[in-house]
């Protein structure tokens, strides 16, 4: 055998190899930090994401702003009567309404929470109850899955728009919460049958016969085996949903049946602007309803990044 040391020459020797120039250092990527790269290739999502929390540090940072800027953001108890129905201007960005004399770019930002909260509570409702439902329902198949999809079916069925004035009327007043409740609670049959269609292939795997035979209890299988390879599209569906939820909450908050005054959402501002948009007071529409066209549109495009990331068959 020849020496490892005459193959790639003696330190210091003109024209060889040194052994540790001929090491190469091969790392795996691992499963985060392969997804962080491969949603950081897509730009859409990159710049999106960028958006986004853009947004949400703005809604969220309402109190904060007004503290340190109260002549600029307001309350939304803060309005006077005698600057109502005035155009964007410098002092008010996205002008005022023809009520109280409200600043319209504030009640956005103070709106905006509202709005968010319902996208992102909903969708936890929901796909905490999609988990559940579309898991055992398609590992365990049999009568168990005819009944739950049965019960999806009957979900689908019942108009979403009929269930929040009742449920107003049930828990007295349309507050944030209860609505981010009913609308997860109608919201699970789509998720469910995404995680639903995963299990019934995963349930099939050699992974999954080996911890049969290995006696692992099916509850451990579920949550220990089968819903990580799962977590993909549920994630991609919990993200595209808080986009649905926020868009079905200013349209229900727009008929009147969702978030009211002393409350704002974005539908609700829409909702209170409807009656005055024949008057010229086109900003009052104009604003809100851009600022929920953007969030969405940021939504969606992380939806799109997040499915890409999350593909094993697409290599970047």
């Amino acid at each position: 055998m020849l020496d490892v040391r005459q193959q790639l020459g003696e330190p210091g020797q003109p024209g060889q190899l040194h052994a540790a120039d001929a090491a190469v250092e091969v790392r795996q990527l691992g499963f985060r930090e392969l997804t962080y790269r491969r949603f950081m290739a897509h730009p859409a999502a990159k710049w999106a994401a960028l958006g986004l929390g853009m947004i949400v540090v703005a809604c969220y940072g309402a109190p904060l702003w007004h503290a340190l800027f109260p002549g600029f953001v307001q309350a939304p108890t803060d309005f006077t009567l005698t600057q109502s129905n005035q155009g964007p201007s410098l002092q008010h960005p996205f002008g005022t309404d023809s009520l109280l004399g409200h600043d319209i770019f504030s009640l956005v930002l103070y709106g905006g929470r509202l709005s968010i909260f319902i996208g992102i509570g909903g969708m936890v409702v929901a796909i905490s109850i999609a988990i559940v439902v579309g898991a055992f329902s398609g590992y365990l198949g049999g009568p168990l899955d005819a009944v739950l999809m049965r019960i999806a079916d009957i979900n689908y069925s019942i108009p979403i728009l009929l269930t929040v004035p009742l449920a107003a009327r049930v828990f007295g007043h349309a507050n944030p919460l209860s609505i981010a409740i009913i609308f997860g609670i109608f919201s699970w049959p789509g998720p469910s049958r995404i995680v639903r269609s995963y299990f019934l292939t995963l349930r099939e795997r050699q992974f999954t016969e080996a911890a049969r035979a290995l006696g692992v209890s099916s509850w451990r299988i579920v949550y220990r085996h089968l819903l990580p390879n799962a977590v993909g599209p549920i994630l991609v569906s919990f993200t595209l949903g808080i986009a649905l939820n926020i868009v079905l909450e200013a349209f229900v908050s727009f008929l009147g049946f969702g978030i009211q005054p002393p409350d704002y959402s974005w539908g609700s501002i829409l909702s209170n602007a409807q009656e005055y948009m024949v008057q010229g007071n086109w900003w009052w529409v104009t604003f809100p309803g851009l600022t929920i066209v953007a969030t969405v549109m940021c939504i969606n495009f992380i939806g799109d990044g997040l499915r890409d990331a999350l593909d094993p068959k697409i290599l970047r």
